[in-house]
């Protein structure tokens, strides 16, 4: 004899204990479930006056007197839930209280008490007949929706579900279960069940009887379907609805949305409307960036790109743009090129957050409350079909996109989940590939759904991390910068100060007739105090300026050694008139003075070469003669090199004598900064040692006009090659007391200004490496 298959009864709660996996879940299919009914609208109204689990406990104890009753009145006072009013609250304590002695009355009280805590799910969508119950309602895995899904038109709200599982949800839910339902023209009827029946191991699933009859209560509705669950499984405290509706309800569509939500629902915990708010507008202006991605096999615009992201970074409006045709993609990810067909098209959103920085954005809000509304939102790209979202995707307890874990939780500048908000819309009609998991978590594993996650696990976040380090390290260097100009200032200052009090010394021993020589002096020095605090102002308003800061940096390590240098001429001025005082030689004091004066008047001319670049004259294109503009750099170092026996030979296109010129179109300053870091280094190196076989202090400067560089070479002790990068690096040096900023600052400035600067590789004689190349930016055309 042929026989078929049985189902066990308890297989019907095991198959939805596997398939629904969670609250969150089945709350979840059940409000979907509304939807797919055509309803404009749903309402979840829990009922949970009380903690359950705290009041079983209580009526056990009180059975085998284990508990007091003034320790009694305490319990009944925590269990009964705070969302109460003040009314309600201390109608139910006493109430419970009054049961105390009664310890059978407080059993049945509490077993009606329990059948009040309810969970119940409206609509107001086309109903169910009796049939419709019978025959659908009670078919598992009916295809109805998924037939219904199949006709549907483009203009029609799309049908979220098709398995026929979602009912499976109410025994997660609740022990007990009522469905009513009516159709517009049709009767309330009524199926209730009791999901213990199920777990009796000798019946199969088609012996438990199941009546469909009559409604013995009719709703408040005029169409549509009620859901009621009771004996509550878990306990639906202020606390775990407020997660519920944060963590998942709020989530439940797509938060990019720009029109109205599609699909609206109201939640009430013991009668009071809860609030679920959107992504608020205040959370979004916090965002370092916001990505907007798109993709369409067949091309997007009329073109023949079929990915794009636009990025726009906080406080900028115009996007930065990156776009992939077909054959790049299914060149780096080895994928044809019918399977980004199959997949279909979709869009992306994301918001990414510094959680380092997340306050000074213009939000009046504190770190703490910003902090607190992100991590509702963070945990990377979830899946919306249909603007509906998909399990648990995009949450912190779900990483579909395989981001790198071990930087999960890392603040600053990293791209991870918890510092991401972004969503996949996607949807049934141009997605059909797509299909959730039976447990409904998230997508089933197919090739489509792996090409999603690489196009955006690898192909977006590899491009968004890009960005965000290059940020990042724009802003390393932004604060080195910073912290040099700071430093050299204060240097400056302490080092002028120093100079004034030398010279107020100098002045008691001029004769009176010349004291204007050394007022003179004093106004010069006091011009330079002066030109210290501009630059100390200037960097102030240029902190959000990666160009300023850069410039300044240069400008303070320039003004630093010059100052430093007078500051020891003048010192060395000091000690000569005071042995001058005892000779009582006017012409010889007025001697030394004068030269002091002069020397003064070439660190102001040192000075000025190089504020062509401060804040009052950056980024002005000029056309200028290069090869004058060196000579006049040059002769400023005239007094340095002559007291450190420096010969310094400057050539055009090898040629040392009647040089020409070289007319060159770019910012002024840039040549200055550049040749004073790398002549005060070469003048430093030279006194600590020459070239084997060398006894003259060289440095070269070679203006070469057809390769539009400048090389600078000394015969000092030169540079080991194993050392050619780091001397550029921040921070870096082999000086006594040297910042190593100079070289590191100086190749960024000419960098951001479209040159190079780096260290020849061509290796000297002794295989040291000992010429500088400043690679000039060309003109544009």
């Amino acid at each position: 004899m042929a026989k078929g298959f049985r189902i066990a009864a308890r297989a019907l709660r095991q198959l939805g204990g596997e398939l629904i996996t969670s609250d969150d879940v089945a709350l979840n299919e059940l409000i979907k479930n509304a939807f797919d009914a055509r309803s404009p609208r749903v309402s979840v109204s829990i009922t949970a006056t009380a903690d359950m689990a705290a009041l079983s406990l209580l009526e056990e104890q009180l059975h085998n007197g284990s508990i007091e009753n003034a320790q009694a009145i305490e319990r009944i006072e925590k269990a009964v839930s705070s969302a109460l009013t003040l009314d309600a609250r201390a109608k139910l304590i006493k109430k419970l209280n009054e049961y105390l002695d009664d310890k059978d009355g407080f059993t049945r009280f509490l077993k009606k008490f329990y059948e009040s805590q309810t969970i119940v799910i409206q609509d107001r969508g086309r109903g169910m007949s009796k049939d419709d119950l019978a025959d659908r309602f009670l078919v598992i895995g009916t295809p109805g929706k998924l037939l219904e899904k199949t006709e549907s038109g483009k203009s029609d709200r799309p049908i979220l579900g098709e398995k026929g599982i979602g009912r499976l949800s109410m025994m997660r839910l609740g022990q007990l279960a009522t469905i009513r339902s009516k159709t517009k023209d049709g009767k309330w009827h009524e199926i209730k069940f009791d999901w213990n029946r199920f777990d009796d191991p000798a019946l199969f699933l088609d012996q438990v009887e199941v009546e469909v009859d009559e409604a013995t209560t009719e709703p408040d509705l005029p169409h549509g379907t009620e859901i009621v669950i009771s004996r509550l499984n878990a306990n639906w405290t202020p606390e775990k609805v407020s997660a519920f509706i944060n963590k998942y309800i709020r989530r439940l569509q797509d938060p990019f949305l720009v029109d109205k939500l599609p699909y609206p629902i109201d939640i009430r915990l013991n009668e009071k409307r809860q609030s679920i708010a959107s992504l608020p507008d205040w959370l979004k202006g916090c965002a370092q960036f916001k990505a907007s991605i798109r993709f369409d096999p067949s091309g997007l615009d009329g073109t023949e790109q079929v990915f794009r992201r636009e990025l726009v970074w906080h406080g900028t409006t115009t996007p930065e743009i990156r776009s992939w045709e077909l054959s790049e993609l299914t060149r780096q990810l080895g994928v044809p090129a019918s399977l980004f067909k199959s997949l279909g098209r979709f869009e992306a959103n994301c918001l990414w957050f510094n959680r380092q920085r997340l306050a000074g954005n213009g939000v009046e809000r504190t770190r703490t409350e910003i902090a607190d509304e992100l991590n509702n939102w963070c945990g990377g790209f979830s899946i919306y079909r249909d603007n509906f979202r998909v399990g648990k995707t995009g949450g912190m307890d779900d990483d579909w996109l395989e981001w790198d874990s071990t930087a999960l939780k890392a603040k600053g500048f990293a791209l991870n989940r918890y510092q991401t908000v972004g969503s996949v819309a996607i949807s049934s009609t141009t997605n059909p590939r797509l299909v959730d998991a039976a447990n409904r978590e998230r997508l089933i594993s197919c090739p489509e759904q792996e090409l999603l996650k690489n196009l955006l696990g690898e192909v977006i976040v590899q491009d968004l991390r890009s960005h965000i380090y290059a940020i990042r390290d724009a802003e390393a260097k932004l604060a080195i910068a910073e912290e040099s100009t700071e430093v050299s200032m204060k240097r400056s200052e302490d080092s002028l100060k120093k100079t004034l009090s030398t010279l107020a010394e100098i002045s008691k021993t001029i004769p009176t007739e010349h004291k204007a020589k050394v007022a003179e002096i004093r106004e010069a020095l006091h011009d330079q105090v002066e030109y210290v605090k501009t630059i100390k102002n200037s960097l102030n308003m240029a902190r959000e300026t990666k160009v300023e800061i850069l410039e300044l940096a240069n400008i303070g390590l320039v003004v630093e050694i010059v100052i430093h240098e007078l500051s020891r001429l003048t010192e060395r001025t000091g000690e000569l008139l005071s042995d001058l005082k005892t000779k009582k030689s006017d012409a010889d004091i007025l001697g030394v003075v004068d030269n002091l004066r002069s020397q003064i008047n070439a660190t102001n001319k040192r000075i000025r070469t190089v504020d062509v670049m401060s804040p009052s004259g950056r980024h002005r294109r000029e056309r200028y003669d290069a090869v004058a503009q060196t000579q006049a750099i040059v002769a400023g170092f005239a007094n340095r090199f002559k007291r450190h026996k420096v010969v310094c030979l400057v050539s055009l296109d090898e040629r040392t004598d009647e040089l020409g010129e070289l007319n060159v179109y770019m910012v002024r300053g840039l040549i200055a900064q550049v040749l004073e870091n790398l002549l005060s280094n070469s003048v430093y190196w030279l006194q600590q040692g020459l070239r084997e076989g060398d006894s003259q202090r060289t440095i070269r400067i070679e203006i070469d006009s057809k390769a539009l560089c400048i090389n600078v070479s000394d015969n000092g002790p030169g540079i080991d090659p194993r050392n050619a990068r780091d001397v550029f690096m921040p921070y870096y040096s082999t000086r006594k007391k040297g910042k190593g900023l100079g070289l590191y600052i100086s190749r960024e400035l000419v960098d951001y200004h479209g040159g190079q600067l780096y260290l020849d590789a061509s290796e000297d004689t002794d295989g040291r490496l000992r010429t500088f190349v400043i690679e000039l930016p060309k003109e544009e055309k």
